[in-house]
């Protein structure tokens, strides 16, 4: 398992695995959601490393920009960027490496606010992309734009931190870290020391014999709790009240109603990992 600390190449598309549950951790932290998926208009990636998710009023105006030019295929070679791949990138200009010019501190770059895109088509776009709230940065970056319009948050760049140390604090409960979206020492240290790929995912649960036990169950009988379900108790064991709970709320939500809690119950319950 390869570690954020041993990734010598340059392309942050290495911790895509990890890249992906931060993003997912965001979007559990937002009501609603704080970024989606822009895969849908017509993009091309440019390299594998292009993280294609905005804010939804970025997307709904990129949309208007491509409308504008007939729908048109739009080359992206950069939109959002995590937390981990600003990492990555900050630590290649610091190292003078893989000609970065510049890259500001994991938790400061507006890429990482899903309020940026780079594309090496500038003259093509330029006009669609102002006319719908996209502003241009000028000569010093031809490439890039920054959304201005309204609706957006600006704490995403803080969010993607904190939604990296909740993910950390969920695997580590002995070496936890402190849930404030500040990029300091610590934070570096254990993104470094992070596997690119992710964290394993969560084990399936279920009534077994002798019964599971866990802080993973702990926090499904939480929220099978919030969820309507206030009389279960939260004990950290997997027996045959939380089998019960677990069949009702699939039933109700329309899941497979077998009792095994996996990916997909677990995002009913806003519960991933």
């Amino acid at each position: 398992m390869r570690r954020v600390a041993e990734i010598t190449d340059c392309a942050t598309s290495a911790v895509r695995g990890l890249s992906r549950q931060i993003i997912a951790e965001m979007n559990l932290l937002i009501p609603g959601g704080a970024l989606v998926s822009i895969a849908d208009l017509p993009i091309e990636a440019t390299g594998s490393a292009v993280t294609l998710f905005l804010q939804p009023p970025a997307k709904e105006a990129l949309r208007d920009a491509i409308r504008d030019r007939g729908g048109a295929t739009l080359r992206l070679s950069s939109a959002y960027r995590t937390v981990a791949q600003q990492f990555l990138l900050r630590r290649q200009f610091d190292q003078g490496r893989c000609g970065i010019p510049a890259a500001a501190r994991p938790g400061r770059s507006n890429h990482e606010d899903g309020l940026a895109l780079d594309t090496p088509d500038t003259n093509a776009w330029r006009q669609a992309l102002e006319d719908n709230g996209w502003q241009w940065l000028g000569p010093g970056d031809r490439v890039h734009f920054s959304y201005a319009g309204a609706g957006t948050r600006e704490d995403l760049g803080t969010l993607g931190v904190r939604a990296f140390q909740r993910l950390w604090n969920r695997y580590h409960p002995t070496d936890r870290l402190t849930e404030d979206g500040e990029f300091g020492a610590q934070t570096a240290s254990r993104l470094a020391s992070a596997p690119a790929d992710g964290f394993p995912p969560p084990r399936l649960l279920r009534l077994a014999t002798p019964p599971l036990t866990g802080e993973d169950i702990r926090r499904v009988q939480e929220a099978l709790r919030t969820a309507g379900f206030p009389e279960l108790p939260v004990t950290g064991i997997f027996g045959a009240s939380t089998d019960s709970a677990v069949r009702a709320f699939q039933t109700r939500e329309q899941l497979a109603a077998d009792g095994i809690v996996g990916m997909a119950t677990r995002r009913e319950l806003g519960v991933l990992f």
